[in-house]
């Protein structure tokens, strides 16, 4: 019978049921404390103190050796005087003239470009900026430094300097033509200094991203823009000037060019001494019997780092991490000693000839095969394909060959060799991996006598690793194995 719902009413409601007494104990959340112990009394003479001591000698001297240490220093870096005037010339005449213009900074990594860029503008805009707008030489600009490398495509340039002038955020992604419109009409700065650091990742096929840049830097737009653009780029590429610079000449375009060559051991040993002599406080304490500084490093051990980095790389970072991990070295024997914390300048193990020599056979050890690891699978392609076209051109000729060469002898012989296994690579691709080889050391490129500026495919190209060691690679590579015996 279905159940309606005047029956479900008149039903009596079931009675609730009553909690059972033997139900097992629900245990606290926490547990009950039933006394506090006071032991502050019992352990008062066992009390462990914590002693903190200020820097080592050691620890502040390894500090002005760490990468990105500041530095403080006026105008130049300890070695770069002229470069610094050269760089401090553009700025200032470009400002104060108020015309666009461009300048080309090369050079091999670890020379200090960027450090000097740096420095030369933070000493040229010392004065307090309004909305970061500096007034120098009676003329206002606006100063935006880029690294490259954290752009995502190089068209993108354009929008981030776009942002970059006009403040702005969250707009509509700007091109080349809304970048050449706002620099043609009147912004809040009279020029506007663009930093390009790593302008080397803004290549393209084409170079055309470049090519849109420079020209809006050249003085013929000085007389277009209401905002005159200045340009100052910085490139590791050592080939780029030979790419690059034709075609902007070519076109009217003359950017100023500034080249940092590698450190020679006698500026590396000035930064060194410049920044060992920065940490000696020239007082009693600290002084030598005949009462001058008494240096951490001995003159034979800064001698020994300064020259061999100079014929190795002239990279200077190279011989701050020397420095670095020689000081760190010496700490850690003096740790072992019980006064370590009361060593003084005077008092402190000094870092001898011993440690820096030990430390760079750890760093320069066995550098051909460090080289020949650091490449990758194509680099060692074409490295391999080198050598094997250096055992077939011997047997015919005594001259050097080129790269346009070696690229003909890549796609005749080598790319057969493999079978197409790495793919065939163009002839702009293949001239890519040169040129990342040269950067690497592990080739050479050259000019023949009597020129000067020549295409990079006209470069005479030689290894600079020693056979044996490349054959060590292909042991356990048969793709690289076949490259190197393919002419055999």
């Amino acid at each position: 019978m279905k159940r309606t719902c005047d029956s479900s009413a008149s039903m009596a409601k079931r009675p609730a049921l009553a909690p059972m007494q033997n139900q097992l104990a629900t245990p606290p959340t926490s547990p009950e404390k039933n006394s506090v112990v006071d032991l502050s009394n019992q352990i008062k003479g066992h009390r462990r103190t914590l002693h903190f001591t200020g820097d080592s000698i050691y620890s502040k001297a390894k500090a002005l050796f760490q990468r990105g240490a500041y530095n403080d220093v006026s105008e130049n870096l300890v070695g770069r005087e002229s470069e610094a005037l050269l760089l401090r010339t553009f700025l200032e005449s470009s400002i104060a003239e108020n015309k666009c213009n461009s300048l080309y900074i090369s050079g091999p990594p670890g020379t200090g470009k960027t450090a000097q860029t740096n420095l030369t503008l933070d000493w040229i805009c010392s004065a307090p900026a309004a909305n970061g707008v500096y007034t120098i030489g009676g003329r206002t600009t606006k100063v935006i430094r880029v690294n490259c490398m954290t752009v995502s495509k190089p068209e993108n340039i354009f929008h981030e300097l776009y942002l970059s002038i006009t403040s702005q955020t969250g707009i509509k992604k700007k091109l080349f033509d809304d970048l050449y419109a706002l620099l043609c009409s009147k912004t809040d700065a009279d020029s506007i200094v663009v930093v390009l650091d790593e302008m080397d990742y803004l290549i393209t096929k084409d170079q055309q991203v470049l090519f849109q840049l420079f020209h809006c830097a050249s003085q013929m737009k000085s007389s277009v823009f209401q905002t005159k653009l200045v340009i100052v780029g910085i490139s590791n590429a050592l080939d780029l000037t030979d790419k690059f610079l034709p075609r902007l000449r070519s076109n009217g375009f003359n950017p100023d060019t500034l080249q940092f060559l590698p450190y020679t051991s006698e500026q590396i040993k000035r930064v060194v001494t410049a920044k060992l002599d920065s940490l000696v406080e020239t007082n009693k304490e600290n002084a030598g019997v005949s009462g001058k500084p008494v240096s951490l490093m001995h003159p034979s051990a800064v001698q020994m780092c300064c020259r061999k980095c100079a014929s190795v790389t002239g990279d200077l970072r190279k011989a701050f991490d020397i420095c670095y991990k020689s000081i760190e070295l010496v700490e850690q024997q003096a740790r072992k000693q019980e006064n370590f914390a009361d060593l003084t300048m005077e008092t402190a193990p000094k870092v001898l000839l011993s440690h820096v020599a030990r430390v760079c056979s750890l760093s320069f050890g066995d550098t051909s095969q460090q080289k020949i690891a650091a490449l990758n699978l194509l680099q060692k392609a074409v490295l391999c394909c080198l050598f094997d076209n250096e055992k077939n051109h011997n047997k015919t000729s005594m001259e050097p060959i080129t790269v346009n060469e070696l690229y003909e002898f890549y796609c005749k012989v080598s790319v057969e060799a493999t079978e197409n296994l790495l793919g065939r690579l163009r002839k702009g691709e293949f001239l890519e991996i040169v040129s990342g080889l040269d950067s690497s050391s592990a080739i050479i490129l050259s000019t023949g006598k009597g020129f000067s500026n020549v295409d990079i495919g006209k470069k005479i190209v030689r290894p600079n690793v020693p056979y044996a060691e490349v054959m060590k690679v292909t042991e356990n590579q048969p793709v690289l194995k076949r490259i190197l015996h393919a002419s055999v």
